[in-house]
C-alpha cells in the first residue's frame, strides 16, 4: 500500500493561539487576559521573562545565574506553583521556573521581587493603586475596598490594606520633589496606651505639604535635633518657623538654617502670659496694669510692620528706652525681646518665610483631630493613621496647586 501524506483537518485545531511577534522588541499576544498580563509585568522584564504553556504564564529568568556563588552554571529543575493578584486579571496562578546550580547544589528560582513583594501574593502594581484609591476616597478604607470589587473584581480587608501602606521607618517621609527650603516645624501631644507621645512634623510652607513626620517618646533636644537632621538631610535649608520652644534654637542654628523665624501669634500670646504673671507678682494695680497692657500692644505692633529696617531700628532702641516703659514693661523686654528680637521679624525682609505656624496648625487638625488623639493602643497604629492621612493632604495640596496655575 503506497504511504500518502494526510492534513488534519482545521476542525481538530486548537481555536485559540498565542502569537509572539518579536517585532520593534513587543509581541502580541490574542488572548486579552493574558495580554493584561503582559502589561503589568512589562515594566519589570528586564529581571525576567514570561512565557505562555496551555493558559498557564510561566516566570522565568532571563539571564540564570546562581546566588550563592555567581556562576552561570546552572540548570532547569521544576517550577513553583503560586498564587498572583494582579490589579487588571485578578488572582492568577503562576508557575516559578526553579533551577540548581552545578558548582554549589543548591536551588533558587527565579526572582520576582521587583513584581511582588517577598511573602506577598499582591503585586506592587496593586499595592500602588489603593494609595491612588485612598487619596480619591479621602481615606475610607471600606470605600477603597468596594472599588478593589467593582472596578478590579478582587475582593481584600481593609485590614490588608492599611498594612499595605504603613511604612515600617521611624521617620516618615514623602517625596515632594524638590523642596523650597522654607519650612515650619512644630511638635503635637498624642495619647498612645494611656500615655503621651510626640509627634513631630515638618511641612514645606511654600508648597504646604507635609515632607516628614515621626513618633517619639520624648521632646528633649536629643529627638529635635535627630529628627530635623534625618528630615532635611540633602533638602535646601533657607529658614524654619517655630514656636518660642527654647531649645529649638541651638538645634535649629546647628543644622545649617540660615533663618530662624519665630511664630508671631505664639509671641504675642507668651508676652500677655508675661505681664499676666509679672503683674501677680508685683501686684500690680488695675490703673497700673491697664497702662503695661498698652505698653505692650504697642511693642506687638512693631512685628506687623510693613519694613525690616523699620522694625529692626525699632526693636533695637527699645533696650535704650527704660524711662519711657513701666519697669514690668521695661523687664518684659530686657529678658525676652531684645536678646532675640531678629527672630520676630525676618518675615518682613522675605516674604517666604512664616510668620506664624498656622499652617501646620491646620495640617494638625486635619490629619489628627483631638477626637483621635487618645484612642490609640500602639505607635504603629498611629504611623498607620498619620501616613494615610498624610498621604491625603499633601495629594489635596498639589491639586490646589495645579487649580491655581491653570487660572
Amino acid at each position: 500500500m503506497i504511504k500518502q501524506k494526510t492534513i488534519a483537518p482545521n476542525s481538530i485545531l486548537d481555536v485559540e493561539q498565542y502569537i509572539f511577534c518579536d517585532f520593534n522588541d513587543d509581541f502580541v499576544l490574542s488572548n486579552p487576559h493574558f495580554v493584561r498580563l503582559f502589561n503589568s509585568c512589562r515594566e519589570v522584564f528586564k529581571s525576567f521573562d514570561l512565557i505562555f504553556k496551555k493558559d498557564v504564564p510561566y516566570f522565568r529568568m532571563n539571564y540564570a545565574r546562581c546566588p550563592f556563588c555567581g556562576t552561570r552554571h546552572v540548570v532547569k529543575y521544576g517550577f513553583t506553583d503560586r498564587i498572583l493578584v494582579f490589579k487588571e486579571i485578578g488572582r492568577t496562578c503562576v508557575k516559578i521556573q526553579r533551577y540548581i546550580c552545578k558548582r554549589c547544589d543548591k536551588t533558587f528560582q527565579t526572582d520576582l521581587t521587583s513584581l511582588v513583594d517577598k511573602n506577598s501574593n499582591f503585586t506592587k502594581e496593586l499595592k500602588n493603586e489603593s494609595e491612588h484609591l485612598i487619596s480619591n476616597y479621602l481615606g475610607s478604607l471600606n470605600n477603597v475596598c468596594k472599588s478593589f470589587k467593582k472596578f478590579f473584581g478582587i475582593s481584600i480587608s481593609h485590614q490588608t490594606i492599611e498594612n499595605w501602606l504603613f511604612v515600617d521607618e521611624n521617620i516618615l517621609e514623602f517625596d515632594l520633589g524638590r523642596c523650597s527650603g522654607y519650612y515650619i516645624f512644630d511638635v503635637e501631644w498624642i495619647k498612645v496606651n494611656g500615655k503621651w507621645k510626640y509627634r513631630h512634623t515638618l511641612l514645606d510652607s511654600v508648597s504646604n505639604c507635609i515632607v516628614a513626620d515621626a513618633v517619639y517618646d520624648f521632646e528633649d533636644e536629643t529627638t529635635v535635633m535627630k529628627f530635623l537632621n534625618e528630615s532635611t538631610m540633602n533638602k535646601n535649608k533657607v529658614a524654619i518657623t517655630t514656636d518660642l520652644d527654647k531649645k529649638y534654637g541651638s538645634v535649629i542654628s546647628k543644622l545649617g538654617f540660615f533663618k530662624h523665624q519665630l511664630c508671631i501669634l505664639h509671641a504675642k500670646k507668651s508676652l500677655n502670659k508675661k505681664l499676666k504673671d509679672y503683674g501677680e507678682e508685683y501686684k500690680l494695680s488695675k490703673e497700673e496694669y491697664k497702662e503695661c497692657e498698652d505698653q505692650l500692644k504697642m511693642i506687638k505692633d512693631l512685628f506687623d510692620l510693613n519694613d525690616y529696617y523699620e522694625a529692626e531700628k525699632e526693636l533695637q532702641g527699645l533696650i535704650y528706652r527704660k524711662n519711657e516703659f513701666h519697669n514690668v514693661i521695661y523687664e518684659i523686654i530686657r529678658k525676652f525681646i531684645v536678646s532675640r528680637y531678629k527672630s520676630f521679624i525676618y518675615h518682613l525682609k522675605d516674604k517666604k518665610i512664616e510668620r506664624t505656624t498656622n499652617k501646620l496648625e491646620n495640617a494638625f487638625q486635619k490629619t489628627m483631630p483631638k477626637s483621635r488623639k487618645r484612642t490609640f493602643k500602639t505607635i504603629r497604629g498611629v504611623l498607620k493613621r498619620i501616613y494615610r492621612r498624610d498621604l491625603i493632604w499633601n495629594e489635596n495640596r498639589k491639586l490646589n496647586q495645579v487649580h491655581q496655575q491653570s487660572f
